[in-house]
């Protein structure tokens, strides 16, 4: 027969692995939900947005009307599906896209125009 002092010490670990095994789920087996993951794909496109108007190519190209060549230039800093759509202000300037996806986010960022003159331009990102 064991002693009392085992069955406790046996008793103890077991107790010690249970925890230890809850603590593993909660903590490295938490899905990433949606929201997150949204939340951060519009986070990477405004920073990736704000990057392209700092180094004045995204001024340039929005007021050409040229989203596709904007298109080009995010493509190195987003990994999902996307699309451009520039507006002024009356509405789109380009073409809106249909898209099939049910998980949409939208980045808007708007530019005053040039120096010389006023016109503002509203940078829609659709991810999907």
């Amino acid at each position: 027969m064991r002693s009392k002092g085992q069955i406790q010490t046996i008793e103890a670990l077991i107790s010690v692995a249970i925890i230890s095994f809850i603590i593993f789920l909660l903590y490295f087996m938490t899905p990433v939900s949606q929201e997150v993951s949204q939340i951060n794909r519009k986070i990477d496109a405004y920073n990736a947005l704000k990057v392209l108007d700092q180094s004045r190519n995204l001024r340039q190209y929005a007021l050409q009307a040229n989203a596709t060549k904007i298109e080009e230039l995010l493509l190195p800093f987003l990994k999902s599906n996307y699309k451009v759509v520039l507006y002024n202000q009356t509405g789109n300037i380009t073409e809106i896209p249909t898209i099939e996806s049910k998980n949409i986010a939208s980045v808007s960022y708007i530019i005053a125009g040039d120096l010389a003159n006023y016109k503002p331009i509203e940078i829609r990102v659709y991810l999907w």
